[in-house]
C-alpha cells in the first residue's frame, strides 16, 4: 500500500533560481514515512513512548532526475519495500504530475533510546506495518 499526498511548492522551498533546493527532499520525504506509518496505525510519538524506540535514518540514496520549480504541485509518494528485524526500507518518489523528478530509498532502524543500539522492532508494530 502506498502512501501519497500533495505539496505546492512554495517560497521557502527553493533556492535563488527558484528549483527546489535539493535538501528539502528530505523533509517531503520525512513527512510521507511518518504519515505511511501513522496510515498504518503506527504512531512513532506512541512508539517512542510506550516502546523507547525512535527509527534512525541509517541510509538514504537520492537520485535527482529533474527539477521541481516555485508553484509546481508535488506528489510524494512512500510504500515499503523491506521490513527486517530491525530496519524498514522505504522507497519514495516526488512526481510533477506523470513526470518522477526524484526517487529515494531510505532505511530507517530501530533504536533503543536507552543505549542509542539497534533494536528489534517489536511484533505487533511490525503486524501494523507489513
Amino acid at each position: 500500500m502506498k502512501h501519497q499526498f500533495t505539496h505546492r511548492v512554495i517560497y521557502q522551498d527553493t533556492d535563488a533560481e527558484g528549483v527546489v533546493y535539493y535538501a528539502n527532499y528530505l523533509g517531503f520525504f520525512e513527512r510521507g514515512r511518518t504519515e505511511l506509518l501513522r496510515q498504518r496505525g503506527a504512531s512513532l510519538k506512541e512508539i517512542k513512548s510506550k516502546e523507547g524506540i525512535v527509527f534512525a535514518i541509517t541510509n538514504f540514496n537520492c537520485d535527482y532526475k529533474s527539477p521541481a520549480l516555485y508553484d509546481d504541485e508535488l506528489q510524494i509518494t512512500t510504500e515499503i519495500c523491506e521490513i527486517s528485524a530491525v530496519r524498514i526500507v522505504f522507497k519514495q518518489e516526488v512526481y510533477r504530475g506523470k513526470q518522477l523528478l526524484v526517487s529515494a530509498k531510505v532505511t530507517a532502524c530501530a533504536i533503543d533510546l536507552k543505549n542509542f543500539r539497534p533494536v528489534r522492532i517489536p511484533e505487533e508494530i511490525v503486524g501494523l506495518i507489513a
